[in-house]
């Protein structure tokens, strides 16, 4: 059984679309394989992408810190097993058992984070694909960008001359 891990430098990303690459790990904790992240700089063509290689690499679980309810949708969809940690920094070998590792299975959609994006992007007229999916919506590449500090927070709001409002310690909101 092949398991994929989203990691940034040594430890389980705490998003699972925004790590930096994907460590698939044999059933007995063996690194078999690491493969940068199709979904960084591609939107949601690279989250197909990122799904697609998952498949492509035969993996049947995944172990995320956090991930999106869509993905989660999309993944369970696709027949993946997913499970949760609440701890980025343990040993990748200790998460290819669910049971000694004491890790949360994931069962439906809704136990992912909300996108707080998603009907900002469907309502702006995001760019279709032929599956019905939004993209992100291109407006803030024309648009200024102005950004205020949210006091006592340490994060940013960004402002895009369209409208769209996003929070995130330097991110776009339509990233």
């Amino acid at each position: 059984m092949i398991t994929a891990i989203p990691m940034i430098d040594d430890r389980v990303a705490n998003h699972f679309t925004k790590a930096n690459c994907l460590v698939f790990l044999d059933e007995r904790g063996v690194e078999i394989n690491r493969v940068d992240n199709p979904a960084l700089a591609a939107n949601c063509a690279g989250k197909q992408k990122m799904v697609d290689l998952l498949a492509e690499q035969q993996v049947e679980r995944i172990v995320v810190r956090n991930i999106g309810e869509q993905m989660l949708g999309k993944l369970l969809a696709r027949q993946f097993v997913v499970y949760q940690t609440d701890g980025g920094r343990r040993p990748t070998h200790e998460l290819v058992d669910p049971v000694t590792s004491g890790l949360k299975q994931l069962h439906q959609a809704s136990q992912g984070r909300q996108s707080l994006n998603h009907e900002v992007k469907k309502k702006s007229g995001g760019c279709k694909h032929s599956e019905g999916e939004y993209s992100v919506a291109c407006c803030h590449e024309t648009k200024p960008l102005q950004q205020e500090m949210v006091h006592g927070q340490g994060n940013q709001i960004h402002r895009h001359g369209c409208g769209h409002r996003g929070q995130g310690r330097g991110k776009c909101c339509q990233s």
